[in-house]
């Protein structure tokens, strides 16, 4: 084992041994990939809170987040811009807030907004700035259409220089449903142990590509993204990820009764759709249910082990920034919600961590902070000129190297019709599209069970949290109406 270890540690210094003479016999040209950083730019579909670093949700297991966190920056109050997928990604993608864009929602077309359309995105501005570009899973939102709420397939195919295994498809579907036809639930609203290869899933298929990339030479930086379906469901994994949870030892969310009573109307409808939890209980699902799901977590969590382990095995391990960002979270049942379309904590709280070569390893930050400032900070740390539109958050920089000299302030998320979810380190705030309100204090009540709004000794609580609301919310944009091909 020792003398297996220590081969490993030679071949690996050999490696960069060799790339460094390779590169001081080349021109001053090709020396451009050496003093630009790398960057690894992973996305994970529907991660809630769940995971270690965050909540640490009973008996989760994910070895190897908790490994990269040993390594990385964790941005334990990160939100996201919108609670869905669609808008969620268009918003780190452009760098624009969906008050900008008006993307709220998943119906909400990219090329039916002016400000998204005429934005330079993250691979298009680091295309533009000498980077080889490459991508494969789940990076924008996948619809039924190849480029449903995308800039069109000419811009598409133009931004990359490698596609292969871009998207990939939520699959495979369980070879039996467990989810009554009767019972009210979206398509893909399903779970089960896969029996099959794990080649099946095209989250392994991606990665297998990610990993094959990192193990060629570049002549030049590159922007390579990996984007994970799992989480998402449907809660399919291969089978030895379900027997890490037996069914008996599976703990389900704690659900305060009559949790609902003292919310406006807007919420407790938005809370039983999808699927309603009182159903799911009735008809005994509710716990294989998050067992699926913890499942899949740690499906996930393996697939990223992978890539995070190539990476370190190859040439880019110490000129690489690692960016794992989830686009939104999810509820298994709290606050009667099962479902993202949620203004909530749990619907809005994500995973954020970035590792940054020579940066801080293994340190948390706990100011609130926002995806969209994922753009700006790339731009920062990999010397980027500014981009022609101005984006909506700011670079971390200061708060990763210097957290002291950091301005706290609000993150907003954007939800359809103008919603408003705004968190600060004490308070949630939400504000619905009609103006009734809920109002939590995080530190005393994080489950968020007692609504405080309206109450006259938090009055100037929410006229702060008011204050920052934009003055202009671009209203939904809809459906597609003509499309860009």
């Amino acid at each position: 084992m020792i003398k297996e270890l220590l081969s490993t540690v030679a071949q690996k210094r050999q490696k960069k041994l060799i790339l460094l003479v390779f590169c001081l016999v080349l021109p001053f040209r090709s020396l451009f990939c050496q003093e630009k950083y790398n960057v690894l730019f992973i996305a994970i579909d529907d991660l809630n809170d769940y995971v270690s670093l965050l909540e640490d949700h009973p008996g989760i297991k994910t070895p190897n987040l908790d490994k990269f966190a040993k390594e990385a920056v964790t941005f334990t109050r990160a939100y996201t811009a919108a609670p869905v997928c669609n808008p969620s990604r268009a918003a780190v993608l452009t760098g624009l807030s969906p008050a900008i864009t008006g993307l709220y929602d998943n119906p909400d077309h990219f090329q039916n907004s002016e400000e998204a359309m005429a934005a330079r995105l993250i691979p298009e501005h680091f295309k533009k700035n000498g980077y080889r570009t490459m991508w494969s899973g789940k990076l924008f939102h996948t619809g039924r259409e190849q480029y449903f709420s995308r800039p069109g397939k000419q811009r598409m195919e133009e931004m990359w220089d490698d596609s292969r295994g871009h998207d990939g498809g939520y699959g495979p579907m369980p070879v039996k449903s467990n989810i009554p036809d009767s019972i009210r639930h979206p398509p893909l609203f399903d779970y089960g142990p896969w029996k099959g290869p794990d080649k099946d899933f095209p989250d392994v298929v991606n990665t297998d590509i990610t990993i094959d990339r990192l193990n060629q030479h570049y002549e030049s930086p590159f922007f390579m993204t990996l984007g994970i379906y799992r989480p998402h469901n449907p809660w399919t994994a291969p089978k030895r990820f379900f027997d890490m949870y037996p069914l008996d030892e599976v703990k389900v969310p704690e659900v305060f009764e009559d949790d609902l009573d003292d919310i406006p109307e807007i919420g407790k409808a938005w809370a039983g759709k999808p699927v309603s939890l009182d159903t799911l209980k009735s008809i005994g699902q509710w716990k294989p249910v998050v067992r699926s799901y913890l499942a899949s977590v740690s499906f996930m969590d393996y697939n990223l082990g992978r890539v995070l382990e190539a990476l370190e095995n190859s040439e880019y391990g110490d000129n690489t920034i690692v960016v794992l960002w989830a686009d939104h979270g999810f509820h298994l049942g709290e606050k009667e919600h099962f479902a993202k379309y949620a203004l909530w904590e749990k619907t809005t709280h994500t995973l954020l961590m970035a590792k940054i070569p020579g940066g801080p390893e293994g340190e948390r930050r706990d100011q609130p902070v926002n995806l969209l400032d994922i753009y700006p900070t790339l731009i920062d740390y990999c010397d980027l000129p500014e981009t022609p539109q101005t984006l909506s958050g700011r670079s971390l920089r200061p708060l990763i190297e210097d957290p002291g000299t950091w301005s706290e302030k609000p993150s907003i998320t954007y939800y359809i019709n103008g919603s408003i979810g705004m968190r600060s380190k004490k308070w949630r705030y939400i504000r619905y599209y009609d103006g009734t309100e809920e109002l939590y204090d995080s530190r005393e009540d994080p489950d968020e069970w007692k609504n405080l709004a309206g109450k006259a000794e938090y009055k100037n609580v929410i006229e702060d949290f008011q204050k920052q609301i934009p003055s202009k919310i671009k209203p939904d944009v809809g459906p597609i109406k003509k499309q860009v091909r």
